[in-house]
C-alpha cells in the first residue's frame, strides 16, 4: 500500500513539473510580444484605414525604420525664407516661383505654412520645391493643400520621382473643374498622362494623397490617387518609372498654402524580420 502510494506521488510530481516547462516559455513569449512590438500613435480620430485622415496623424515605429517615416508642418522655420533641405525650381527659365514660410492661425497645423505666391499665366508652367529625401521607390505622400487664387487652369499637388526641377512626376488638383491630373515632365516639357473627377470636402483645405503601389508586375509600379479621403478613379496610366525625390507644385495661375507634407517609403523588399525557415 505504501509503495502504491509513493508511486502516485512521484507521477504527480512528474506531471507538475512537466506542465510547468511547458507554460514558462508560452508566458514568455507572451511577454516578449506584448513588450516588442511598434505602436502608432494618433492625434485625431482616423476615419478610414486607407488614408491619411488629418495633419494630426503621427507615426512612430522602431529606429530599424525610422529612415522611412518623415514629416514637414514647416512650424520650426523662421518666417519668410525656405525650409531647410528644400530647394526650389521650375520648368521655366525665367522664374522659380516665390516660395517663403508663412504664420496662418488657420492652418491644420499651426503656426506656419509653406506658400507659393508668384502665379504664372502660361498654362504649362510648374513652379516646384523638391525636398532632399532621396531617391524613393514607392512612397506613399501626404499633403494638405489651400487654395488662395487661381484661374480656371490653375492647380497644385505633389511631385514624385523626382530627378530634379525638369524632370518628374505630378499629381495635380484643380478644384475648379474638380479634377485630379497626373503629369510626367521631362526636360521641362510636361505630357499629361491621367485624368480622373475628385469630390473635394467642403471647406478650404484639402488633403491630397499620392501612394505608388506594385502593380501584377513588381517592375511596373501604379498610383493610387486620394482627395479629402475618396479614392480618385484614374483611367490606366502609363507606370511609373524610376526612383526619385518627392515635394510639393502649383500650376499656371495658382497661389496655394502647403501644410503637414508627410511621406512613408513603403519598400517591399526591405526586409524587418528574418526570413522563413522553409
Amino acid at each position: 500500500m505504501n509503495h502504491f502510494l509513493r508511486s502516485k506521488c512521484i507521477l504527480f510530481v512528474i506531471s507538475f513539473g512537466w506542465v510547468w516547462v511547458m507554460l514558462s516559455p508560452a508566458a514568455g513569449a507572451e511577454s516578449s510580444s506584448s513588450t516588442s512590438s511598434p505602436t502608432q500613435s494618433t492625434g485625431g480620430k482616423i476615419e478610414s484605414s486607407d488614408v491619411f485622415p488629418s495633419p494630426e496623424v503621427h507615426w512612430r515605429a522602431h529606429a530599424q525604420a525610422e529612415d522611412l517615416f518623415k514629416t514637414w508642418n514647416f512650424d520650426q522655420e523662421p518666417i519668410g525664407g525656405l525650409p531647410t533641405g528644400f530647394s526650389a525650381g521650375s520648368n521655366q527659365k525665367e522664374s522659380t516661383g516665390k516660395w517663403s514660410i508663412e504664420a496662418d492661425p488657420q492652418a491644420p497645423s499651426t503656426p506656419h505654412v509653406m506658400t507659393q505666391t508668384h502665379p504664372c499665366s502660361q498654362k504649362d508652367c510648374f513652379h516646384v520645391l523638391l525636398s532632399d529625401t532621396g531617391n524613393l521607390k514607392l512612397p506613399d505622400i501626404v499633403v494638405s493643400i489651400r487654395e488662395m487664387s487661381s484661374g480656371e487652369g490653375g492647380e497644385a499637388g505633389i511631385v514624385l520621382a523626382a530627378q530634379d526641377h525638369k524632370n518628374f512626376y505630378a499629381v495635380t488638383v484643380n478644384l475648379h473643374t474638380k479634377e485630379l491630373s497626373t503629369y510626367r515632365v521631362q526636360n521641362g516639357k510636361p505630357m499629361l498622362i491621367g485624368k480622373g473627377p475628385a469630390i473635394p470636402k467642403p471647406g478650404t483645405w484639402h488633403v491630397l494623397r499620392v501612394q505608388v503601389v506594385n502593380s501584377g508586375h513588381v517592375d511596373f509600379p501604379r498610383l493610387e490617387l486620394y482627395l479629402d479621403g475618396w479614392e480618385v478613379p484614374m483611367p490606366e496610366v502609363y507606370a511609373i518609372e524610376g526612383v526619385g525625390g518627392i515635394g510639393v507644385i502649383t500650376m499656371s495661375e495658382m497661389v496655394a498654402k502647403f501644410d503637414g507634407l508627410r511621406v512613408i517609403e513603403m519598400v517591399a523588399n526591405r526586409t524587418f524580420s528574418k526570413p522563413a525557415a522553409y
